[in-house]
Formats: C-alpha cells, sequence, structure tokens
C-alpha cells in the first residue's frame, strides 16, 4: 500500500544531500532539531485528492497527494540590493537541485503512475539585517489505491512495517551493460523431414517426425556478437 506519509518520507530522503541545504532536509517531526543554519529544506503534505474509478465491483482511486517543499535561505544585505539578487540565485539553484532529486527518483516512481504537476512560487523578505528568501515547491504525486488498502478483508491485529526509505534504495539493483548477445536459428523452411535430434534450441516449437516445414530441432544457423565498452 502506498500513502501520502510513505511519499513523503522518501522525498525526504531523496533530497538529504542532494541541494545546497545539504542535510538540513527537516519533517514535522524534526524540525525541533534544526540548528538555525541556512539553507534548509522542510517537507510536508497540505493535501490529498482521491478521485474515485467510477461505478465498479470495489471502490477504486487515483489518489494525488501534493508533496510541498519549502526552501529557506539568508543571505547578508549588501549594497544595491544584492544580498536580494542573492538569494534569488540560490533559491533557483535550489529549485533545479529539488526537480533532479525527485523527478524519477527510482523509489518514488515505483509508486507513482505519474508527476501531474510541479508548481513553484519564490518569495523574499528585506526586513531585518538580512535578506530572507523562501522557494515553496508543490509536488504533485499520483498514485493508485483499491479495495485492499481500507476496510481489511481478515482481521490482522500485527502492525504493517515500517517503511525503511534507505533499505529501498539499497534493494535497487543497478543495471549493468549489455556485454554479449547470442542467435540461434532453427528455421521453418530448412529441415529434416524425418530426423530426431537431441536437445533442441527451441523444444516447444519442434515440428514432430515426419515433418513437412521445421523447426526440426537443429540450429541451421547463430550468431554470436561480443559488445565492447
Amino acid at each position: 500500500m502506498t500513502t501520502t506519509s510513505d511519499l513523503r518520507l522518501l522525498s525526504a530522503e531523496g533530497l538529504m544531500g542532494k541541494t545546497l541545504a545539504g542535510s538540513n532536509v527537516f519533517l514535522a517531526r524534526t524540525w525541533a532539531t534544526w540548528d538555525g543554519s541556512y539553507p534548509i529544506l522542510y517537507l510536508h503534505s497540505p493535501g490529498e485528492d482521491m478521485e474515485s474509478l467510477g461505478n465498479v465491483s470495489a471502490p477504486q482511486f487515483t489518489v494525488t497527494a501534493t508533496i510541498r517543499v519549502s526552501a529557506r535561505v539568508e543571505v547578508k544585505h549588501l549594497p544595491r540590493n544584492g544580498g536580494a539578487a542573492a538569494a534569488l540565485v540560490q533559491l533557483e539553484d535550489i529549485q533545479q537541485q529539488i526537480k533532479m532529486a525527485l523527478i524519477n527518483f527510482p523509489p518514488l516512481m515505483k509508486r507513482l503512475q505519474q508527476y501531474p504537476f510541479v508548481r513553484s512560487e519564490i518569495r523574499d523578505s528585506g526586513e531585518g539585517e538580512s535578506e530572507l528568501a523562501e522557494l515553496v515547491m508543490d509536488i504533485g504525486m499520483e498514485f493508485y489505491q483499491g479495495p485492499e488498502d481500507f476496510y481489511p478483508l481478515e482481521v490482522n491485529t500485527t502492525l504493517p512495517p515500517t517503511l525503511d526509505p534507505a533499505a529501498e534504495i539499497a534493494a535497487i539493483q543497478p543495471v549493468g551493460p549489455l556485454q554479449h548477445i547470442s542467435i540461434t536459428n532453427d528455421l521453418t523452411n530448412v529441415f529434416d523431414a524425418t530426423g530426431i535430434y537431441d536437445n533442441p534450441p527451441f523444444p516447444d516449437a519442434v515440428n514432430a517426425a515426419p515433418r513437412t516445414a521445421g523447426p526440426d530441432g537443429r540450429a541451421e544457423g547463430g550468431l554470436d556478437i561480443d559488445l565492447t565498452q
């Protein structure tokens, strides 16, 4: 089962160390551990929409969770609004870094149908001794929920396993480069009418003898290709 809470946790894991904020990535439960340094990312989920898939045999929904990422920076005042400009440049960099970190992030992608929207807004304030600016990004994450995700069919008193984002990432196996291709041909228009061959390359496709067409159970041709990297 995928939930908005799962997606928020995975988003925080995906952003950790991937932006100018470094490890300053916080959820509601960890906000109190912030040491006051900038930049900072703060995640929460202000909205969730559930749209029914129609009058079907069981309740099914397309769910869109809004994951909000607030990025905040602080820059000292500089002449000719230089501090404000520097703060905006930092936020623009962080905006792109957030997109690069989350869009197509494998632990998220295997739970999502699509990212239906990404909305961004930059706000700045020149009050006080420094320039404070904030980027607010709302990222839509669409997923499916069906009847199995709601009222249980059987009583189960055990708690569901706790989501471990680090384990999710570790479980993803990297795709290795293609190194070798082997092609074997057991032709239909070249055949032995009565021959029976041991260990045919395509046993389920062999026509029984006597036959009027192949495959006959022997390889009439083939090709081995080694791919250099």
